[in-house]
């Protein structure tokens, strides 16, 4: 008894081949022959790769049986040996049980991957089909609702869903439409009432607006461009009248003006004199304003005519009548030669003397004025030296012409050919800007001068004497080399205020 019991546990825990050879001796002492043995299985039939035998031993229908009445016992089957039997130590039902048993309570389970349908032919197909078909569909929460399952792509993380724009509401949009409404309705008032207040005006308001409308465009005020006067150079004053003594046959009015400091000198600047020439000065101021204001253009073509002929300085006077010449040429003859004929011709074209004359006092200019035309050698036309510099000095501020013309007439008035008056004084580098007049009982010469220390004044010297008279150019000379130097070396006298 005790050599069978070790025997009997070893031939069913573990059978070698020694057992499965060697017949069994019964408890008397005999031998079992193998046709009595319970037949065993061979390994690689029992649990082979491809499937369990047709014919399964009593221990595979114990094992199925419990496999079917419990399904959560599906486990992978054993691995195989190397000699592609099981392992020894799972040969045991029970053991094999209690491992799948084992298996199947381990927690997370489910969560694996969904095991595929078994074969067609094995018994447990039906409880795995059935356990697959039981399991519970994702949660909507976890799937898109609009993609089909199962088998569709998992959503594409689109980000946080945009704030759906709300539409206008009525109450507002009729709100917005009032608001426009009644501001339209404002603008138009005012238009209508504007109108109206044209409309019914009195005939002499319509008439005056209709004259401003139709009227050019004023030209600056003169009385914001008039030259502004600090402290009289009394140091100056003094030497001109020093040389007006000693020349007492002659009648000087001299006006001196520094653009930089506002200092004067004036030597009765505001006597009328009898303006020669430089009447040519104000005549061109008014050509390039209305060549400014449109009405005149530097390319007009215009005629010389018999009446326009002038004796005394110029050259047209030699050309034939009907000889043509541009509006700037016959300008620049008027200024450069001092062409009497030239002058006649301008004033015809800027409407003749009286309107002229009117343009002169909207210019501040009250002793300026256009009696006769030219040569005028009675000296009717007149003016004074305070008013001729007083009217370059607007044409240098940039008053009365716009910047081209402005910078066109000072070209044109570099250009005047007679240099015996007021260039005589001047130093070397000296530029002026000027316009001389002689007849037989003046000599006058006004300009405007650039030293070459970058100094620049405005001077204007008229000197009246008697017929046969000599002299009067040398004192015009004289005073502008005073000038001059006493710009150079600076005015060391005391200076008062001006009256």
């Amino acid at each position: 008894m005790a050599e069978r019991f070790p025997r009997s546990i070893f031939s069913v825990v573990s059978p070698s081949s020694e057992s499965d050879s060697k017949p069994l001796k019964s408890s008397n002492g005999g031998k079992i022959s193998n046709a009595t043995r319970r037949p065993r299985r061979p390994p690689e039939k029992e649990m082979g790769r491809e499937g369990r035998s047709a014919t399964p031993t009593p221990i595979a229908d114990r094992r199925n049986k419990r496999e079917l009445s419990n399904p959560k016992s599906h486990a992978p089957k054993p691995p195989l040996t190397k000699n592609g039997g099981q392992n020894p130590k799972s040969a045991n039902p029970k053991s094999k049980v209690e491992n799948l048993q084992a298996i199947a309570d381990t927690p997370g389970r489910k969560q694996q991957k969904s095991p595929t349908l078994p074969r067609s032919g094995n018994r447990v197909d039906a409880p795995q089909r059935r356990k697959i078909e039981s399991e519970p569909l994702p949660s909507p929460k976890t799937r898109p609702q609009n993609s089909p399952y199962p088998g569709s792509p998992p959503p594409k993380n689109r980000g946080a869903k945009r704030p759906r724009r709300r539409g206008i509401s009525p109450l507002v949009y009729a709100t917005r439409l009032l608001i426009l409404g009644v501001g339209i309705a404002v603008l138009a008032g005012t238009v209508i009432s504007v109108l109206n207040s044209f409309t019914s005006a009195s005939p002499v308001a319509q008439e005056q607006l209709q004259n401003i409308a139709e009227s050019p465009s004023p030209s600056p005020s003169p009385a914001t461009l008039t030259l502004q006067l600090n402290q009289e150079m009394v140091g100056l004053k003094a030497e001109i009248e020093k040389l007006a003594a000693q020349n007492p046959n002659f009648t000087p009015g001299v006006f001196i003006v520094d653009l930089d400091t506002g200092g004067y000198a004036s030597v009765s600047s505001d006597a009328a004199f009898a303006a020669a020439s430089t009447i040519k000065v104000p005549v061109l101021v008014a050509f390039f304003q209305a060549v400014d204001e449109g009405r005149v253009r530097l390319d007009q073509v215009l005629t010389l005519r018999p009446e326009h002929i002038a004796s005394g300085s110029g050259e047209l006077q030699d050309q034939s009548p009907g000889t043509k010449y541009t509006a700037l040429e016959v300008a620049t003859k008027m200024i450069a030669i001092s062409d009497n004929t030239a002058t006649n011709m301008l004033i015809e074209l800027l409407g003749g003397a009286e309107a002229l004359n009117q343009q002169f006092q909207t210019w501040g200019l009250s002793v300026t004025a256009i009696r006769n035309n030219l040569p005028d050698l009675e000296g009717t036309n007149t003016t004074s030296p305070r008013e001729l510099v007083n009217l370059i000095g607007q044409i240098n501020q940039g008053g009365l012409v716009s910047l081209r013309s402005r910078d066109r007439l000072l070209y044109i008035m570099r250009q005047t050919q007679n240099d015996s008056l007021l260039p005589r004084g001047l130093g070397e580098g000296a530029i002026i800007a000027h316009k001389t007049g002689n007849i037989n009982s003046l000599v006058a010469d006004a300009g405007m001068v650039d030293m070459p220390t970058g100094k620049r004044y405005l001077v204007a010297v008229m000197v009246k004497y008697a017929k046969n008279e000599k002299g009067a150019d040398k004192l015009i000379r004289d005073i502008s080399r005073t000038t001059y130097e006493y710009f150079e070396q600076g005015d060391a006298a005391s200076s008062k205020s001006s009256p």
